[in-house]
């Protein structure tokens, strides 16, 4: 599943943050570890589970696996319960049955990507700018070089960012 960087700001709920990014605070306290996921520490850096926009109702079907639940589905690909619900008409979560087929949502992006070529094989993250961010703060938070994150991310002016764009940071 694809995650992007976000750093926690005063004021944030993960409820709010899971608003932003089309997915559940639950996603993002179970991909984070969050045990008590009413109190956020400010600067705390979460892996955000990018669920995304739906891209014009385009789905793919599905067959129904013996063991699946729609949670389990749901997990796999990104999305909620209650959109596979919706989307196949399904009333009752738990009455699906082995070989019946449903459609998944698939999606497409939420935000801006970069050109730079991302390999499978590479251990990168996506980082959303905030307010205040140069790209020198950025590598010192990550304890990264500079010049590899322009040089990733091709930037032929590493002095103009802006808040939301999307930063690829080797892991």
């Amino acid at each position: 599943m694809e995650t992007v960087i976000y750093i926690v700001k005063q004021g944030d709920s993960l409820c709010d943050i899971a608003k932003k990014y089309n997915t559940t605070a639950n996603m993002i306290a179970r991909y984070n570890g969050l045990v008590d996921t009413d109190i956020l520490e400010m600067d705390k850096i979460l892996r955000i589970p990018v669920s995304t926009i739906p891209n014009m109702g385009t789905s793919m079907e599905y067959t129904i696996q013996s063991g699946d639940t729609l949670s389990k589905i749901a997990e796999k690909y990104g999305t909620t319960v209650e959109a596979l619900a919706k989307l196949n008409g399904i009333a009752d979560a738990d009455e699906i049955w082995a070989g019946n087929v449903i459609k998944i949502p698939l999606y497409a992006s939420t935000l801006p990507m970069p050109t730079p070529e991302i390999h499978q094989d590479d251990k990168m993250i996506k980082y959303i700018v905030q307010e205040g961010d140069t790209l020198w703060k950025i590598s010192k938070r990550f304890n990264v070089k500079l010049a590899d994150i322009i040089n990733l991310n091709k930037l032929t002016n590493p002095d103009l960012i802006y808040p939301d764009q999307v930063i690829i940071i080797p892991e």
